[in-house]
């Protein structure tokens, strides 16, 4: 049982929380990708770090900067036997899709007790406030911290 807080019950964070396929493998990112690049239209853009909300969708320019700073972001961990930072809603036309930094992954099975953000969530629907509690860059505690609380 998790003492997180619950994220908030709005349509946006059910979405959120909805059902999502991983990449897992690289070759697995590598088909996804360009479907992601070339999707256009619409997205809102989540910039977790920053903490702010998108009042519009990004421009056309906006995305393609993000998709390249994610790249950026991506490459140097290529050489990892897994990718497992992006997860989408729907992997041939995407409406929904988590992309996480990959230096900040914390346990991935769930086993720090902590809730794991996404660096950038792309979304066709505007979101809605911050979870409460959820603190960007939050300091991740060890495992004999969690353990003596």
């Amino acid at each position: 049982m998790s003492d997180l807080p619950p994220l908030p019950d709005t349509p946006y964070w059910r979405a959120y929380q909805g059902r999502f396929a991983g990449f897992p493998t690289w070759p697995m990112f590598d088909r996804f990708w360009p479907v992601l690049k070339e999707s256009g239209g619409a997205w809102y853009i989540l910039d977790l770090d920053s903490g702010t909300l998108p009042e519009a969708p990004a421009s056309a320019e906006a995305f393609e900067a993000l998709i390249a700073e994610a790249e950026a972001m991506y490459t140097p961990v290529r050489n990892r036997s897994f990718s497992g930072i992006v997860f989408a809603d729907d992997a041939s036309e995407p409406a929904f899709v988590k992309l996480f930094d990959p230096w900040k992954m914390g346990a991935s099975c769930g086993s720090s007790g902590e809730r794991i953000m996404p660096r950038w969530v792309l979304s066709r629907m505007k979101p809605d406030a911050l979870p409460p509690g959820e603190e960007p860059d939050k300091p991740r505690r060890g495992l004999l911290s969690r353990l003596t609380r």
